[in-house]
Protein backbone atom coordinates (compact mmCIF):
# COMPACT_ATOMS: atom_id res chain seq x y z
CA UNK A 1 0.00 0.00 0.00
CA UNK A 2 2.74 2.24 0.62
CA UNK A 3 3.70 1.98 -3.31
CA UNK A 4 0.41 2.37 -4.77
CA UNK A 5 0.87 5.90 -5.81
CA UNK A 6 4.35 4.13 -7.82
CA UNK A 7 2.57 1.46 -8.77
CA UNK A 8 -0.67 3.18 -9.81
CA UNK A 9 0.52 4.78 -13.07
CA UNK A 10 1.68 1.96 -14.42
CA UNK A 11 -2.03 -0.25 -13.57
CA UNK A 12 -4.50 -0.30 -16.53
CA UNK A 13 -7.97 -1.53 -16.37
CA UNK A 14 -10.22 -3.05 -19.39
CA UNK A 15 -13.59 -2.68 -18.66
CA UNK A 16 -15.78 -5.91 -19.38
CA UNK A 17 -18.58 -6.28 -17.29
CA UNK A 18 -17.73 -3.09 -15.48
CA UNK A 19 -18.55 -4.68 -12.05
CA UNK A 20 -14.86 -4.63 -10.82
CA UNK A 21 -13.24 -1.12 -11.74
CA UNK A 22 -13.58 1.71 -10.03
CA UNK A 23 -15.31 4.25 -11.57
CA UNK A 24 -12.94 7.37 -10.41
CA UNK A 25 -9.96 5.48 -8.92
CA UNK A 26 -8.85 2.89 -11.45
CA UNK A 27 -7.45 4.23 -14.72
CA UNK A 28 -10.08 2.69 -17.25
CA UNK A 29 -10.07 5.03 -20.16
CA UNK A 30 -6.30 5.53 -20.53
CA UNK A 31 -6.54 8.86 -18.87
CA UNK A 32 -5.57 8.15 -15.96
CA UNK A 33 -8.00 7.94 -12.80
CA UNK A 34 -10.80 9.97 -13.40
CA UNK A 35 -10.38 11.44 -9.77
CA UNK A 36 -7.32 12.86 -10.66
CA UNK A 37 -8.52 14.82 -14.00
CA UNK A 38 -11.93 16.58 -11.97
CA UNK A 39 -10.00 17.21 -9.00
CA UNK A 40 -11.94 16.07 -5.13
CA UNK A 41 -15.42 17.51 -6.13
CA UNK A 42 -15.77 15.33 -8.83
CA UNK A 43 -18.11 12.99 -6.84
CA UNK A 44 -19.82 15.29 -5.48
CA UNK A 45 -20.86 17.59 -8.61
CA UNK A 46 -21.76 14.40 -10.08
CA UNK A 47 -23.37 12.71 -7.92
CA UNK A 48 -21.49 9.14 -8.33
CA UNK A 49 -20.42 7.70 -5.47
CA UNK A 50 -16.47 7.88 -4.61
CA UNK A 51 -16.44 4.16 -4.42
CA UNK A 52 -19.12 3.43 -7.54
CA UNK A 53 -17.77 0.88 -9.98
CA UNK A 54 -18.24 1.90 -13.51
CA UNK A 55 -21.45 -0.44 -14.51
CA UNK A 56 -23.26 1.63 -11.45
CA UNK A 57 -22.22 4.59 -12.96
CA UNK A 58 -24.39 3.43 -16.49
CA UNK A 59 -27.50 3.42 -16.52
CA UNK A 60 -28.68 1.82 -19.79
CA UNK A 61 -27.18 3.25 -22.78
CA UNK A 62 -26.13 6.54 -20.82
CA UNK A 63 -23.53 7.37 -18.13
CA UNK A 64 -25.27 8.77 -15.28
CA UNK A 65 -24.52 12.17 -15.07
CA UNK A 66 -26.41 15.68 -14.41
CA UNK A 67 -27.32 18.02 -16.84
CA UNK A 68 -25.86 21.17 -16.96
CA UNK A 69 -22.83 23.51 -18.08
CA UNK A 70 -20.49 22.95 -15.36
CA UNK A 71 -16.97 22.69 -16.25
CA UNK A 72 -16.02 19.41 -13.96
CA UNK A 73 -19.49 17.92 -15.83
CA UNK A 74 -18.40 19.13 -19.00
CA UNK A 75 -14.77 17.88 -18.15
CA UNK A 76 -16.22 14.54 -17.37
CA UNK A 77 -18.23 13.75 -20.65
CA UNK A 78 -15.12 14.94 -22.67
CA UNK A 79 -13.37 11.98 -20.27
CA UNK A 80 -15.74 9.25 -20.67
CA UNK A 81 -15.99 7.01 -23.77
CA UNK A 82 -19.45 7.25 -25.18
CA UNK A 83 -20.03 3.78 -26.49
CA UNK A 84 -18.59 2.04 -23.66
CA UNK A 85 -22.00 1.04 -22.61
CA UNK A 86 -22.82 -1.42 -25.46
CA UNK A 87 -19.68 -3.07 -24.64
CA UNK A 88 -20.09 -4.49 -21.30
CA UNK A 89 -20.45 -8.16 -21.03
CA UNK A 90 -20.35 -11.09 -18.31
CA UNK A 91 -16.54 -11.38 -17.83
CA UNK A 92 -14.73 -9.96 -15.55
CA UNK A 93 -13.18 -6.94 -16.14
CA UNK A 94 -9.07 -7.47 -16.57
CA UNK A 95 -6.14 -5.37 -15.08
CA UNK A 96 -3.47 -4.78 -16.76
CA UNK A 97 0.37 -3.82 -16.14
CA UNK A 98 2.60 -1.52 -18.15
CA UNK A 99 5.87 -1.95 -17.88
CA UNK A 100 6.88 1.47 -18.64
CA UNK A 101 5.07 4.57 -18.86
CA UNK A 102 4.20 4.57 -22.50
CA UNK A 103 4.18 0.79 -23.15
CA UNK A 104 0.56 -0.50 -24.06
CA UNK A 105 -0.77 -2.45 -21.37
CA UNK A 106 0.01 -6.17 -21.05
CA UNK A 107 1.67 -8.55 -19.12
CA UNK A 108 3.86 -8.04 -15.87
CA UNK A 109 7.23 -8.09 -16.73
CA UNK A 110 9.66 -8.24 -13.84
CA UNK A 111 12.76 -7.09 -15.83
CA UNK A 112 11.48 -4.75 -17.46
CA UNK A 113 9.80 -2.81 -14.29
CA UNK A 114 12.87 -3.03 -12.82
CA UNK A 115 14.45 -1.10 -15.17
CA UNK A 116 11.73 1.65 -15.28
CA UNK A 117 12.03 2.05 -11.47
CA UNK A 118 16.18 1.80 -11.41
CA UNK A 119 16.96 3.37 -14.93
CA UNK A 120 20.52 2.69 -15.49
CA UNK A 121 22.64 5.65 -15.11
CA UNK A 122 24.19 6.95 -18.65
CA UNK A 123 27.26 5.12 -19.60
CA UNK A 124 30.20 6.01 -19.14
CA UNK A 125 33.50 6.63 -21.27
CA UNK A 126 36.15 4.53 -19.27
CA UNK A 127 34.40 1.45 -18.64
CA UNK A 128 35.42 -0.16 -21.38
CA UNK A 129 39.32 0.20 -20.04
CA UNK A 130 38.19 -1.07 -16.89
CA UNK A 131 36.39 -4.27 -17.96
CA UNK A 132 38.05 -5.20 -20.60
CA UNK A 133 37.76 -9.04 -21.73
CA UNK A 134 41.51 -9.64 -20.61
CA UNK A 135 41.33 -8.08 -17.49
CA UNK A 136 43.27 -9.35 -14.33
CA UNK A 137 39.94 -9.48 -12.14
CA UNK A 138 41.48 -7.88 -9.16
CA UNK A 139 43.40 -5.43 -10.97
CA UNK A 140 40.06 -4.13 -12.79
CA UNK A 141 38.61 -3.74 -9.31
CA UNK A 142 41.08 -1.37 -8.08
CA UNK A 143 40.71 0.72 -11.11
CA UNK A 144 37.07 0.49 -10.69
CA UNK A 145 37.15 2.07 -7.36
CA UNK A 146 39.64 4.96 -8.24
CA UNK A 147 37.50 6.08 -11.31
CA UNK A 148 34.57 5.97 -8.89
CA UNK A 149 36.57 7.65 -6.51
CA UNK A 150 36.31 5.43 -3.81
CA UNK A 151 40.32 4.54 -2.95
CA UNK A 152 40.55 5.29 1.42
CA UNK A 153 43.31 7.81 0.84
CA UNK A 154 44.58 10.12 3.66
CA UNK A 155 43.19 13.01 2.78
CA UNK A 156 39.94 10.91 2.22
CA UNK A 157 39.24 9.67 5.41
CA UNK A 158 40.54 13.33 6.60
CA UNK A 159 37.69 14.94 5.28
CA UNK A 160 35.64 12.59 7.26
CA UNK A 161 37.49 13.98 10.49
CA UNK A 162 39.43 10.76 11.39
CA UNK A 163 42.53 11.60 12.69
CA UNK A 164 45.16 9.76 10.08
CA UNK A 165 48.59 11.40 9.41
CA UNK A 166 48.46 13.51 6.00
CA UNK A 167 52.13 12.31 4.66
CA UNK A 168 52.08 10.20 1.23
CA UNK A 169 53.30 6.70 2.36
CA UNK A 170 55.56 6.17 -0.35
CA UNK A 171 57.68 9.22 -0.72
CA UNK A 172 56.86 10.82 2.64
CA UNK A 173 57.06 14.46 0.92
CA UNK A 174 53.68 15.41 -0.11
CA UNK A 175 50.38 15.03 0.75
CA UNK A 176 48.47 12.14 -0.26
CA UNK A 177 45.64 12.05 -2.66
CA UNK A 178 44.30 10.04 -5.15
CA UNK A 179 46.62 12.04 -8.01
CA UNK A 180 49.32 12.62 -5.97
CA UNK A 181 49.52 8.67 -5.01
CA UNK A 182 49.10 7.54 -8.07
CA UNK A 183 50.77 10.15 -10.51
CA UNK A 184 52.72 12.47 -9.06
CA UNK A 185 54.19 10.73 -6.46
CA UNK A 186 58.64 10.23 -7.16
CA UNK A 187 57.98 6.74 -6.38
CA UNK A 188 54.87 6.27 -9.11
CA UNK A 189 56.15 8.50 -11.40
CA UNK A 190 59.44 6.01 -11.73
CA UNK A 191 57.58 3.05 -12.35
CA UNK A 192 55.17 4.83 -15.22
CA UNK A 193 58.18 6.11 -16.71
CA UNK A 194 59.69 2.56 -16.78
CA UNK A 195 57.10 1.52 -19.01
CA UNK A 196 55.60 4.62 -20.64
CA UNK A 197 58.53 7.02 -21.60
CA UNK A 198 59.62 6.16 -24.97
CA UNK A 199 58.51 8.54 -27.44
CA UNK A 200 55.60 6.88 -28.85
CA UNK A 201 53.49 7.29 -25.57
CA UNK A 202 52.66 10.76 -24.52
CA UNK A 203 50.60 9.91 -20.71
CA UNK A 204 48.09 12.28 -20.04
CA UNK A 205 48.45 13.74 -16.37
CA UNK A 206 45.78 12.96 -14.62
CA UNK A 207 44.56 9.23 -13.93
CA UNK A 208 40.69 9.95 -15.67
CA UNK A 209 43.38 11.15 -19.25
CA UNK A 210 45.76 8.03 -18.49
CA UNK A 211 42.34 5.87 -18.44
CA UNK A 212 40.45 7.54 -21.71
CA UNK A 213 44.08 7.53 -23.57
CA UNK A 214 44.54 3.71 -22.74
CA UNK A 215 41.52 2.60 -25.07
CA UNK A 216 43.64 3.61 -28.59
CA UNK A 217 47.11 4.87 -27.75
CA UNK A 218 47.80 2.76 -31.09
CA UNK A 219 46.33 1.59 -34.55
CA UNK A 220 47.42 -1.89 -32.80
CA UNK A 221 44.92 -3.44 -31.36
CA UNK A 222 47.36 -5.85 -29.37
CA UNK A 223 49.28 -3.13 -28.40
CA UNK A 224 46.34 -1.22 -26.84
CA UNK A 225 44.59 -3.79 -24.66
CA UNK A 226 48.25 -4.26 -23.68
CA UNK A 227 48.41 -0.74 -22.49
CA UNK A 228 45.04 -1.35 -20.80
CA UNK A 229 46.40 -4.12 -18.64
CA UNK A 230 49.81 -2.57 -17.89
CA UNK A 231 47.65 0.80 -17.02
CA UNK A 232 45.50 -1.40 -14.73
CA UNK A 233 48.59 -3.50 -13.13
CA UNK A 234 50.72 -0.75 -12.11
CA UNK A 235 47.80 1.46 -10.16
CA UNK A 236 47.15 -1.99 -8.40
CA UNK A 237 50.33 -2.66 -7.03
CA UNK A 238 50.91 1.42 -6.37
CA UNK A 239 48.01 0.97 -3.80
CA UNK A 240 48.97 -2.89 -3.11
CA UNK A 241 52.35 -1.29 -2.05
CA UNK A 242 50.53 1.77 -0.91
CA UNK A 243 48.74 -0.43 1.96
CA UNK A 244 51.72 -2.81 2.63
CA UNK A 245 53.73 0.31 3.80
CA UNK A 246 50.61 0.82 6.23
CA UNK A 247 50.30 -2.35 7.34
CA UNK A 248 53.86 -3.13 7.92
CA UNK A 249 57.41 -1.98 8.12
CA UNK A 250 58.82 -3.37 4.93
CA UNK A 251 58.94 -0.82 1.84
CA UNK A 252 59.65 -2.65 -1.55
CA UNK A 253 62.04 -0.79 -4.09
CA UNK A 254 61.05 0.51 -7.04
CA UNK A 255 62.83 -1.58 -9.23
CA UNK A 256 61.30 -4.56 -7.09
CA UNK A 257 58.10 -3.32 -8.20
CA UNK A 258 58.47 -3.23 -12.16
CA UNK A 259 59.99 -6.29 -11.83
CA UNK A 260 56.43 -7.98 -10.37
CA UNK A 261 54.57 -5.96 -12.92
CA UNK A 262 56.46 -7.92 -15.29
CA UNK A 263 56.47 -11.11 -14.46
CA UNK A 264 52.28 -10.48 -13.79
CA UNK A 265 51.53 -8.91 -17.36
CA UNK A 266 53.79 -11.60 -19.16
CA UNK A 267 52.02 -14.85 -17.39
CA UNK A 268 48.95 -12.86 -18.62
CA UNK A 269 49.84 -12.42 -22.29
CA UNK A 270 50.83 -15.86 -22.34
CA UNK A 271 47.63 -17.53 -21.51
CA UNK A 272 46.03 -15.08 -23.90
CA UNK A 273 48.78 -16.42 -26.28
CA UNK A 274 48.28 -20.01 -25.56
CA UNK A 275 44.13 -19.36 -26.34
CA UNK A 276 44.64 -18.14 -30.05
CA UNK A 277 47.06 -20.89 -30.61
CA UNK A 278 45.22 -24.00 -31.29
CA UNK A 279 42.81 -22.19 -33.60
CA UNK A 280 45.62 -20.84 -35.60
CA UNK A 281 47.71 -24.36 -35.95
CA UNK A 282 44.44 -25.97 -36.86
CA UNK A 283 42.99 -23.57 -39.53
CA UNK A 284 45.87 -24.05 -42.93
CA UNK A 285 44.75 -20.46 -44.39
CA UNK A 286 45.91 -18.72 -40.83
CA UNK A 287 49.05 -20.05 -39.95
CA UNK A 288 50.15 -18.56 -36.16
CA UNK A 289 52.64 -16.04 -36.03
CA UNK A 290 55.08 -15.13 -33.24
CA UNK A 291 55.51 -11.93 -34.91
CA UNK A 292 51.48 -11.26 -33.95
CA UNK A 293 51.53 -12.54 -30.68
CA UNK A 294 50.91 -10.63 -27.39
CA UNK A 295 53.94 -11.58 -25.84
CA UNK A 296 55.93 -10.61 -28.98
CA UNK A 297 54.17 -7.37 -29.01
CA UNK A 298 54.64 -6.86 -25.42
CA UNK A 299 58.94 -7.22 -26.13
CA UNK A 300 58.90 -4.94 -28.77
CA UNK A 301 57.75 -1.94 -26.93
CA UNK A 302 57.85 -2.43 -23.08
CA UNK A 303 60.86 -5.24 -22.45
CA UNK A 304 63.65 -5.33 -25.23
Amino acid sequence: MKLRELARPLLFCQVNSGASALFWHDDWTTLGPLIDITGANGPRVSGINRMATVSQACRGSNWVLPRGRHPIITLLRDCLPPSLHASLNDRPDLFLWRNSINAPPGIFSSSKTWKLLHPSPPPQSWTKSVWLKHRIPKHAFILWLVMRDRLLTHDRLRSWGLSVPSNCLLCDNYSESKIHLLIDCAYSKEIWNAFFATPLFKLPTSVEGIILWCKSPSSDPKLNTICMMLTQAIIYCIWRERNGRLHSANPRPVHLLIKEIQMLIKANLFGMDRSILPISANSPTQPHSTTDSFLSTWFRHFQN
